[in-house]
């Protein structure tokens, strides 16, 4: 069962890199592309990550390295999923996921972890 629940938090958090990263695609207004280029700039520029790295994760394939966890970590940061008190926001996580998952399991795993940080652990210490 924690597996399938890494394996899940992987795939959106692999889901989000792309997002950030993906700059040319044409289903994304200008807007979005631009903030989304920022926010990656902000992220690279902040924690000093090999973009080499930034592009496995898009590929599925994650590695152990410090500044990519704190790449990780500035993303959640600056999409608003962490409090100023530095504490998880389980509410904006759930917000964000799409209605049909937020009643699923990842749903219940944020609810259940997200206050005690250990599903931070999970997404920075399983890649």
């Amino acid at each position: 069962m924690l597996n399938f629940v890494i394996h899940t938090v992987k795939m959106y958090l692999t889901l989000l890199i792309l997002l950030v990263t993906l700059t040319n695609v044409y289903c994304v207004s200008d807007e979005i592309k631009e903030l989304m280029n920022n926010l990656h700039k902000t992220c690279v520029g902040n924690t000093g990550v090999d973009e080499a790295l930034i592009v496995n994760a898009n590929k599925g394939q994650f590695e152990e390295d410090e500044k990519f966890k704190c790449y990780t970590r500035c993303i959640f940061d600056e999409v608003g999923l962490f409090d100023d008190d530095n504490k998880f926001d389980v509410e904006g996580a759930i917000a964000m996921l799409p209605d049909e998952m937020k009643d699923t399991i990842l749903g219940s795993v944020i609810k259940e972890c997200g206050a005690s940080c250990t599903l931070f652990y999970i997404i920075t210490t399983e890649i």
